[in-house]
Formats: C-alpha cells, structure tokens, sequence
C-alpha cells in the first residue's frame, strides 16, 4: 500500500482499500488527483473500474444528472451487487431513476415536512437532554454507543412508530447490516445476511399491527401509500423501512460521533460555539463538509460522454468520493481548515439534485439540538484514547470514543 499521506504516482493510490479510510480520510491522495486528474481511471481488483470524482463541479454534473449517470443501471453502490441484491436495490429510492424515483420519493417525503419534523423537535430536544443529563452523571463514557448512536435510532424510531423496547436490537441490526466490511462489526458473510432476515421479519410483523390499529406513523403512510394507482407491495415496503431505519441511523450517528472528534481537534472553534451557540447550525454543515457520514456513492454512464474533459462510455463506472469535493479549494477558501463560520458553505455530504438527502432537516435537526445541549452540559472534554474507526471505504464511521469532561 501507498504512503496515504504522501504524493504518489496515480495508478499507486487505491481509494477501494478499507484500511487506508479507517485511518482517516486521504487528503494527500484526494489533493493530489483533483489537481493532476480529477476525473481519474481508477483499477479495482474486485470490479471492471471506475472513473474517480474528486471535483466540486464534477460530482454536481453527475449528481444533477441522472438520464446520463444511473443509479438504476448498476445500482449506487461501487461493487456490483449480485441480481438479487441489484433487484432489492432497483425497489429502494437510491436505486432508482426517473420517473418512478419522484414517484416513491413522494411518499417517503411526506413524512419529511417541515410540520413533520417541527413536530418532532420538542419531543428531541427532551430525549437529547436526557441522554446528556444521564452522561452528566459520570465524568467519562464512550461518546458513539451512549450519546450518539441512542439519539438518531430514537428519532427514526419515532417516525417509524418502532416500540422502546426494540429499538436498540434494531440498531444492532442496522449497524451490522451496513458496516459489513467491518470483521468486528460483521465478522462473517453471513451477519449481515442474518441482519437484514431479521429486519425484514421485523418490519413485517410492525405492519401487521399498523394495518390492524394505524397509529399515523411513517410506517401507516407507506402502507397507505399508492404510487402510480397502487400500493407498495410487501417487498417494497420492507425495503423501504429497512432503508430508513439504516440511512436514518448510521449517518446521523457517523456525523455526532465526528462532529465531536473535529470539535476537540480544533478547541478555538469549540469555544468559539460555547461562546456563541448561534453558530452551531453553521457548524453543523461544516462538520459535514469535514467529515462527510457517507464516502461515496456511485452512478453509471447511459451513454458515451464528455466529463471534465474525459470521455466517459457507456456503462462506465463513476464514483464521487465526497472527501475530495469538499474540499475543492474554487468552491471553498482555506479548504482544510475547520471553520464554524464558514459561509457559505456548498458542502455536498447530503448529495445534490435528485438524490438529495430525504432526512437532511431531520439530520440537521438532531446534529443541532445535540451540540447545543452538549455544550451547555459538559466542558473540558477530552479523548481519552484514540477514536476507533470503522474498517470501510463506504461509511466514515467511528466504532469506539472514549471522552472524559466535567459536567457544567
């Protein structure tokens, strides 16, 4: 493996290996191919290849638009999945093109309105002050699986209408599921497989109960829903609550756990929040733009094209790495410095056009009503040991944090 840190010749840096992202994103190589080549032929020992995208105006070409780059055609994810999984993935909106992706789309956002979500903030502004009340009681604990993993499964679970009592098996599963490159994680093929049986079983059995009492929760809406004249067929819609409970965890905790990280990285600009709590939305997108929850996500080309000069063919692979166009330095001044005050701030974390994230101002949400309690909580925070990654090129996850602090 390559130096990660250093400058290398260009067939030497390898973005597919998990070990180089669990030490943290490779800005060097990242830096280096938007410069020398931004729209980047990239070998892969476990694939045809792909065109790597570390290029603002590159990801936002292909994110905007999905007739020349696919989700569908391929499905999103680097590897290609076997024809059961891709035809799992074509029934779930981030596998989809247009027109059905407007179609499913509009029913899953129906419970992302604005009155959806203000509706739930009181209600998270009281779950995340307990959590924190709880880690007041103590002077250390691990930040990931008792503070940020416990407030997203919450809020999902909220909207989902998913029981108290199975919600932390369901972030086990999610976690497992998701995080499958992980040995700790998943330690054999078979985890996530048995992970996602179980989900599957799960939601099942939640929709028998909504259809015989509806409790007007998300999962009442999706059983309700018709797209196109018709219902979501039992498939589909467990698909979908699969997708949501994992998406709407994983990286809402992904972002807690290294929004925190940044913070005690960079301690002028957690002051600069303690002294100011009005800045904490703005640094919410900074935290995201520094941290992207999500490494990558791939389209496929439909057609033989130009993109930033390359010439791109049909089916071709293109894969955005978003810790490269977030810090592209024409978009963003002084990209590689953390700054809670950035403005404006194009971070491209929750995608761009049709795409773009469905639990964005939920995940907004959270991050905000969080770090505002945090900080009004507890001070002095430190690590206690280094932060644990995850072993993934996929999700930029953090297993294990431990922090001390002194509550306020």
């Amino acid at each position: 493996m390559a130096p990660r840190n250093e400058s290398v010749a260009l067939t030497d840096i390898d973005l597919t290996d998990a070990s180089v992202w669990e030490q943290g994103a490779p800005h060097r190589w990242l830096d280096q191919l938007r410069t020398e080549d931004p729209v980047h032929w990239h070998e892969e020992s476990d694939g045809p290849g792909f065109w790597a995208l570390t290029r603002h105006a590159d990801v936002r070409q292909v994110s905007t638009s999905p007739l020349d780059f696919s989700s569908y055609e391929g499905s999103p994810l680097r590897l290609d999945p076997t024809p059961e999984s891709m035809a799992q993935l074509r029934m779930i909106i981030i596998g989809m093109d247009p027109p059905e992706h407007q179609m499913f789309r509009s029913i899953v956002s129906r419970a992302f309105t604005p009155k959806m979500i203000n509706g739930l903030a009181d209600s998270l502004r009281v779950e995340t002050a307990r959590v924190i009340g709880e880690m007041r009681e103590r002077d250390s604990c691990d930040f990931v699986t008792e503070v940020a993993a416990r407030i997203p499964m919450w809020s999902i679970s909220e909207l989902m209408g998913v029981p108290p009592a199975d919600r932390y098996r369901l972030y086990e599963l999610s976690h497992s599921l998701i995080d499958g490159q992980d040995p700790e994680v998943a330690p054999t093929p078979e985890t996530s497989v048995e992970a996602s049986i179980e989900i599957f079983t799960y939601a099942s059995q939640l929709a028998e109960r909504e259809r015989a009492a509806p409790s007007g929760s998300l999962t009442s809406a999706l059983l309700a829903a018709e797209v196109d004249g018709r219902r979501l067929t039992d498939i589909e819609y467990t698909l979908f609550f699969l997708f949501l409970i994992v998406a709407g965890n994983e990286t809402t905790r992904t972002a807690s756990s290294q929004g925190l990280i940044s913070l005690i990285e960079h301690p002028d600009q957690l002051e600069l929040l303690r002294r100011d709590p009005g800045l904490i939305p703005g640094a919410v997108d900074e935290i995201l733009r520094w941290e992207p929850p999500i490494h990558h996500f791939r389209r496929t080309a439909t057609r033989d094209l130009d993109l930033g000069g390359q010439l791109i063919s049909e089916g071709d692979k293109v894969v955005m790495w978003y810790a490269g166009s977030n810090r592209d330095p024409s978009v963003f001044a002084n990209p590689h410095r953390f700054d809670v005050t950035r403005e404006p701030n194009p971070q491209q974390s929750f995608g761009i056009g049709e795409h773009f994230c469905l639990g964005a101002n939920l995940a907004r949400l959270s991050l905000r009503v969080l770090f505002t309690e945090l900080l009004a909580g507890v001070d002095e925070i430190e690590m206690a040991a280094p932060p644990r990654r995850l072993h993934s090129n996929f999700i930029n996850g953090v297993k294990e944090m431990q922090i001390t602090y002194r509550a306020v």
